[in-house]
């Protein structure tokens, strides 16, 4: 809760003070299982580096308008990438930068496969991801399908994932993103649904129609994908 210590001496974490002697939370938040405090409501700020998931919404000569949940959007310019984008496509990029009004640049695009965009608070994706993505891990492995998470709180969903099922699951993470032990909670669930043996994901979806411009072989739940908000890295932001 708000004032509650988090820790002995100082700690760099947004959303957060220091006393002189000990850090306290200033909002309502969480300690995760490395000792890194997660705010529980807070709304995402991009930051350079950042891998966001968003939907084309506009087709320029200059570039492509991309819907990011935020009261800005990013833009994608055409010089910049080696792929030909459609209104409605859903893509995966990386934040090049942010300017003083918080107009955002994106790079290192990818298009995303037939699926669903969902919205997730921001600040509980390190919950929906889950320490060295064991969460995504369980959803993709029971549903059947690719899920890729944004910094920025979308959500893709591969159309040959269990819709019904992976919507109630990613549900109950949010509703319960401040309860330990809820990967193992998550498990049960998915179990008692699914039974003891996971579904065999489909092979290579996550490729299908996706052109140069990323990393090869990155993953934003890999090491290099950064948290600024949470001041975390790695497994816990970004797509899986």
């Amino acid at each position: 809760m708000p004032g509650e210590k988090i820790a002995e001496g100082r700690i760099n974490a947004p959303n957060t003070f220091f006393d002189g002697a000990s850090t306290y939370a200033a909002v309502i938040g969480m300690v995760d299982d490395e000792g890194r405090y997660i705010p529980l409501e807070n709304r995402y700020r991009p930051a350079v580096g950042d891998v966001v998931v968003g939907m084309v919404t506009d087709v320029r000569h200059a570039g492509y308008e991309v819907d990011l949940n935020l009261p800005q959007g990013g833009f994608i310019p055409t010089r910049d990438i080696r792929l030909t984008l459609q209104l409605g496509d859903f893509v995966i990029c990386r934040v090049k930068t942010v300017n003083e009004v918080g107009d955002v640049d994106l790079g290192e695009v990818r298009r995303l496969p037939k699926g669903k965009i969902i919205e997730f608070p921001s600040a509980k994706v390190p919950r929906l991801i889950g320490k060295k993505s064991s969460m995504i891990g369980l959803l993709k492995d029971y549903t059947g399908g690719d899920i890729m998470v944004g910094n920025n709180g979308y959500v893709w969903m591969s159309e040959r994932s269990d819709m019904p099922l992976l919507l109630k699951a990613i549900k109950m993470i949010e509703r319960k993103a401040h309860k330990s032990g809820l990967t193992d909670e998550m498990a049960n669930f998915l179990k008692s649904q699914v039974g003891d043996r996971p579904r065999t994901p489909t092979g290579g979806e996550s490729e299908e129609g996706m052109e140069p411009g990323s990393a090869e072989g990155e993953t934003a739940s890999e090491p290099g994908y950064r948290n600024e908000q949470s001041g975390s890295s790695g497994e816990n932001y970004g797509q899986q």
